[in-house]
């Protein structure tokens, strides 16, 4: 049932579910920006900026609550809910290269290790600025033409995603098997808990990759009970995003990586200066 006459929502909105995404939100932007300043952990900008762009998105929701009529609030909720788990998930990409190299585990990966860096932040950005593109012309846009490509780009953006991302997990998954037959050194001692710690990035593809993914182009089908209903946005999109971004605070990943990074800096300058001081 629409909300209203205006018909931006087929449904009211629900003041307590965005409520309680405000109140997730903020917490978990604030533990993973303390952390990231913290430990200096710069490649985690994106999980702050994706936490930041989910609770900025539930805050305009909010607003939309009391004003479903509100084009404003309705433009900003729908952008900033689209770019958020993309922003995460590019911290996550990036977090994967530096979690092989911590493993040293680079010749277990699919992509050369010093492309993949370069690489995986080229593509997002790539994708967050279409999907942006996406979003504004079939939110903002009053012409069908433009409507039209708005939702065929976004539709384009998530087909995409998918299996982007759907390549990367299946490098954590080589990288894993071949890591587990032949163990390095840095995964018997730092980092021996790694397998654990791994499965952070199979929680996070199925959840964003594949499942959020899925729903939205479900959605984007033109289903009429996920169209008409609320909750399964929340259900299977914002709250999702509440879980991996938990599961990250918690474990922070990134922490570790920067640890064994430098260990291994220290151990490699240790040694130059042993062989400089070394007889001849």
């Amino acid at each position: 049932m629409a909300s209203s006459e205006c018909e931006l929502y087929l449904y009211t909105p629900s003041l307590a579910l965005a409520v309680v995404a405000v109140i997730a939100f903020s917490g978990l932007a604030a533990v993973l920006c303390f952390r990231m300043i913290k430990t200096k952990t710069w490649s985690s900008i994106f999980f702050v900026l994706g936490a930041f762009a989910q609770l900025s998105g539930y805050t305009a929701r909010v607003f939309s609550t009391q004003d479903p009529c509100n084009r404003v609030a309705y433009g900003i909720q729908s952008i900033l809910l689209l770019l958020g788990p993309t922003l995460i998930m590019l911290s996550v990409n990036l977090t994967q290269t530096n979690f092989a190299r911590a493993l040293e585990a680079e010749q277990f990966c699919l992509v050369p290790i010093r492309w993949q860096t370069p690489l995986y932040l080229s593509l997002n950005t790539v994708l967050i600025i279409l999907q942006a593109v996406g979003g504004i012309m079939s939110v903002a846009s009053t012409s069908i033409t433009a409507l039209t490509i708005g939702g065929r780009m976004t539709i384009a953006i998530y087909v995409i995603q998918t299996v982007f991302w759907g390549f990367t997990f299946a490098e954590n998954v080589c990288m894993t098997i071949r890591l587990g037959r032949q163990q390095t050194e840095t995964s018997l001692g730092p980092l021996k808990k790694w397998k654990t710690w791994n499965q952070l990035f199979g929680l996070t593809t199925s959840i964003i990759g594949f499942g959020r993914n899925i729903m939205r182009l479900t959605m984007a089908g033109g289903i009429a009970f996920l169209i008409e209903n609320e909750w399964p946005a929340y259900a299977f999109d914002g709250y999702q995003m509440i879980v991996v971004l938990g599961a990250w605070a918690i474990f922070y990943l990134p922490e570790k990586c920067e640890a064994v990074a430098d260990k291994g800096t220290y151990r490699s300058l240790t040694r130059l200066e042993e062989i400089r001081r070394s007889p001849t």
